[in-house]
């Protein structure tokens, strides 16, 4: 009885050790584990803000006047100013202030972007295609001194730290000695100066203070743009501007030639009735990957009877994120590339049928078949125009990308605006 109790117990025994064995080889080994977190430090960006103030003022100046000799006697002071060849006057004084909290690097413009069929700001300047401003050189100045040192004003930079103020400037205006009869009777009232600043190489990051040193000034006129967007690279624009592209030639056309970032806080005005013409019939050319970012009030307008506010071509990329798009018939034409759209808004001006506004987005029909010209809408506005049912290459067209669809809505003027968003 006890052997057979003992033998008994000896077996349950093996048996549990089997199976715990067989238990252990089914089970996930649980290493020792730690978790631990930390936050940073808030992360603010900088500000870059510049400004024109007087003399003695820290008041803004809208508008430098020109100085003359006497004038501070009564006589003196009932004499109009007169431009003749050879004639040397000076601004009244101002100065830079950096009003930001990030150093800045700034150089100074004369207004000659909005000379438009021979006016600026409602002033007649110029006759026949000519103006007082080409036969003015303008330099900056330090000093009231005659013989005081000239740097031509397209030379000159200046650079500030966070909340400085510059020393006293002047411009400097001398009339060309060459200047013919043809600029009498001109008239220019003061002139328009625009700062532009960009970041300086000052302040450091984690490793030097290099980092910004490819830092590129906003274009203040149209030459400086077209030029910009020829050359590539980070382009910005903060005040309107208006090209004088109406020749139709290739050599007035404004073209993106090499790889751009294209920021648009204000708008490009093309002339009216450029869309009449055959080839420069367009406010931008894109020839190269392209990104667009605009805000509310930038983007381009090509006015009435415009040509198309883009055009894509040589299979580059073009990506719009934001702003607003106005052109004559169509607002982005794809020759050859893709066009990604995620934001923005698109209208356009209806031409009589077959057009009216199913050409607001298009590709070349040939280009669309073969698959070289493609549109893909993630997003964006669009008047009378749906992106996901339209006419633009043939019946029901659809260039919404998957994930996406349209959601649209009747405005009081009449117009229906379709706008892409998720699903």
């Amino acid at each position: 009885m006890t052997k057979t109790n003992s033998k008994k117990a000896l077996l349950s025994s093996a048996f549990a050790l089997v199976l715990s064995v067989a238990m252990l080889i089914g089970t996930t080994f649980a290493w020792f584990t730690d978790t631990a977190s930390t936050g940073v430090n808030k992360i603010v960006s900088g500000n870059l803000k510049v400004d024109i103030i007087g003399e003695t003022s820290d008041s803004h100046i809208s508008t430098l006047k020109f100085t003359k000799a006497g004038a501070e006697t009564d006589a003196g002071a009932a004499e109009e100013i007169l431009w003749e060849p050879g004639c040397r006057y000076l601004t009244e004084g101002f100065r830079i202030a950096n009003k930001g909290n990030l150093a800045l690097k700034w150089k100074a413009q004369v207004n000659m972007n909005n000379i438009i069929n021979g006016k600026v700001e409602g002033s007649t300047i110029a006759k026949d295609g000519k103006s007082l401003l080409d036969v003015i050189d303008f330099y900056v100045v330090t000093s009231t001194d005659e013989n005081a040192e000239a740097v031509a004003i397209e030379n000159f930079v200046g650079n500030l730290k966070k909340t400085e103020t510059s020393d006293v400037y002047y411009i400097k205006g001398v009339m060309q000695t060459t200047a013919g009869n043809e600029y009498q009777g001109l008239s220019i009232d003061g002139i328009g100066i625009t700062v532009v600043a960009t970041q300086y190489t000052y302040e450091s990051d984690s490793f030097d203070n290099t980092y910004d040193k490819d830092a590129g000034y906003p274009v203040a006129s149209a030459a400086e743009m077209k030029e910009a967007l020829a050359n590539g690279g980070i382009v910005s624009v903060n005040k309107d501007i208006k090209t004088d592209n109406i020749g139709d030639n290739e050599a007035d056309r404004i073209t993106i030639s090499k790889p751009t970032t294209l920021n648009l806080d204000a708008k490009i005005i093309s002339p009216d009735d450029m869309g009449n013409n055959n080839t420069n019939f367009c406010a931008l050319i894109v020839d190269a990957d392209t990104t667009i970012n605009a805000g509310k009030n930038g983007g381009i307008d090509t006015g009435a009877n415009g040509g198309y506010a883009l055009n894509v071509r040589k299979g580059a990329n073009l990506t719009i994120t934001g702003g607003s798009y106005y052109g004559g018939g169509t607002a982005v034409q794809v020759q050859e590339g893709t066009l990604t759209i995620t934001g923005g808004h698109f209208a356009v001006e209806a031409f009589g049928e077959p057009y009216g506004y199913n050409f607001l987005l298009n590709c070349i029909d040939s280009a669309y078949k073969n698959g070289t010209a493609k549109i893909i809408v993630m997003g964006g506005t669009f008047v009378n125009f749906n992106p996901a049912d339209c006419q633009a290459e043939g019946e029901h067209t659809n260039f919404v990308a998957d994930g996406y669809k349209v959601v649209s809505e009747n405005q009081t003027n009449g117009e229906v605006w379709y706008t892409v968003v998720p699903q």
